[in-house]
């Protein structure tokens, strides 16, 4: 709603300013804005679906309102099975896209505008690093990102839960051990903690998925049974 009164009040203060001659732009911002405006949004949708990883499923997609981006292009929105995608379009050809990753979904909130049916729904996606907001998106799609990404931030909360858990439980048994052998045994704990370590490492940064870490981890601790 805010959008459109500025909107309005600028084109006011713009025809009062030029006494009518601000109505020449009118074209030139029809041409800019919506000319071709939905073979430009297939474009925009095509090149989001070309940026999919390998096995990454799409999971929904939205274009902003236009009432939503009166003075701009119009931001595309995408979610996957591990990310959020977010598509700017310049006014003057081209597009910048930004990704964030599902496992740095701190929180996600929701709030419907005034009159939906035209102004959409308000997306907040908090990270540890900088927030997300989209305003403008179609309710049913709106509500549709953030029970996924309710969803995703559960499950990761999960994830590093049961990690937690995972790695006192490694460094428990590497403690029973090195308490109960002599020296050569007390190295064989230390050195299975660092390969633990590094492989968390690797997990952290993307090298390797939890599966590949667990089955890691579990390979280092059966070395331990002696």
């Amino acid at each position: 709603m805010g959008n459109l009164v500025g909107f309005v009040f600028l084109w006011i203060v713009l025809i009062v300013s030029t006494l009518g001659t601000g109505l020449l732009l009118l074209p030139v911002y029809w041409a800019l804005v919506f000319r071709n405006s939905e073979s430009r949004v297939a474009k925009a949708t095509e090149k989001l679906r070309s940026t999919l990883m390998e096995d990454e499923q799409l999971r929904a997609s939205a274009i902003q309102m236009r009432l939503s981006s009166l003075l701009s292009r119009r931001l595309l929105l995408g979610i996957t099975n591990s990310r959020i995608i977010l598509i700017d379009r310049s006014l003057f050809g081209g597009f910048t896209m930004k990704d964030y990753q599902w496992k740095d979904l701190t929180d996600a909130k929701l709030a419907e505008n005034i009159l939906p049916a035209w102004f959409g729904s308000h997306l907040v996606f908090l990270t540890d690093g900088p927030s997300l907001q989209v305003n403008g998106i179609k309710s049913d799609v709106a509500s549709q990102v953030y029970k996924e990404a309710q969803r995703q931030e559960q499950e990761w909360e999960e994830k590093r839960r049961v990690r937690q858990l995972e790695e006192v439980r490694a460094a428990s048994g590497a403690t029973m051990v090195h308490t109960g052998g002599g020296a050569s045994g007390a190295n064989k704990p230390d050195a299975a903690l660092d390969e633990i370590q590094k492989a968390k490492q690797m997990l952290d940064t993307g090298v390797i998925s939890d599966t590949e870490f667990s089955e890691i981890k579990a390979k280092i601790l059966s070395r331990g049974q002696f």
